[in-house]
């Protein structure tokens, strides 16, 4: 079975570790990571990992083009036991709103937001068009990209991402996945918000005071979810407590 895992988590807290350490995990699977802040480079060189043979770091720009060329390229050579990783799902999405900015108006989203609202004198105005502008970077962003990673291909996908508190004008959801989300742990994923529907398997990482690493379950389809208990992953990776803990 396809593992198709997101995890979410403030900063420090090993998301990115636990995408590194697959390719230890798995010595004899290919591990592939799109990387937007070049962390995974700072990672390995700060837990003094050399070269491992089955791990590929390609770098993500704002260059949506070139983002979907090297995924069709990491997708090749990617089959039934490999991994794709997505660091900072977050920024993704990000790159989407980005490019599609630039590529449509011919500026960048921000100067783009800034004109409009100049021209709008709102501060209620939202910036792109809902009904002709979303769609397409939707699009971009998921059709192309996590959706055909996530939904169509035959190797593993773990994502990351950080979080982010719902703000005070926000109605909190009470139900679903986001639900518990925000009444067990008080955050919300940050990225596109259709991303938690995505992957079966969901956790949050956190750190304790004292400098230990943990995680829970928010949501594991298929398999029952104990959402209380928590997961010791001090000097461990995410994966390798998951697996054990689900028999893989």
């Amino acid at each position: 079975m396809r593992e198709k895992i997101l995890l979410s988590g403030e900063m420090n807290t090993s998301k990115t570790l636990s995408l590194v350490s697959l390719a230890v995990l798995y010595p004899d699977s290919k591990v592939v990571i799109l990387d937007p802040d070049d962390g995974t480079e700072k990672m390995l060189d700060e837990l003094g990992i050399g070269d491992l043979p089955n791990l590929t770091v390609i770098p993500v720009t704002p260059d949506f083009e070139v983002l979907i060329e090297n995924y069709r390229l990491a997708k090749g050579i990617l089959g039934k036991g490999d991994w794709l990783c997505f660091d900072m799902m977050g920024r993704f999405w990000d790159f989407a709103q980005q490019y599609y900015s630039q590529t449509v108006f011919g500026v960048s989203h921000i100067e783009h937001l800034m004109m409009l609202k100049k021209q709008a004198q709102s501060t209620s105005f939202s910036g792109f068009d809902g009904l002709q502008d979303w769609p397409l970077i939707k699009n971009l962003h998921s059709a192309d990209l996590i959706d055909d990673a996530v939904l169509w291909s035959p190797f593993n996908v773990m994502a990351t991402t950080s979080v982010t508190n719902f703000s005070p004008k926000e109605k909190v959801p009470t139900v679903g996945t986001l639900g518990i989300y925000a009444s067990e742990f008080g955050i919300k994923p940050e990225g596109e918000k259709h991303n938690i529907y995505r992957f079966d398997s969901q956790a949050v990482l956190y750190r304790k005071r004292e400098g230990t690493y943990h995680f829970r379950m928010v949501r594991d389809r298929g398999r029952n979810v104990e959402l209380k208990r928590e997961f010791n992953i001090t000097g461990k990776s995410f994966m390798e407590v998951y697996a054990e803990y689900r028999g893989l």
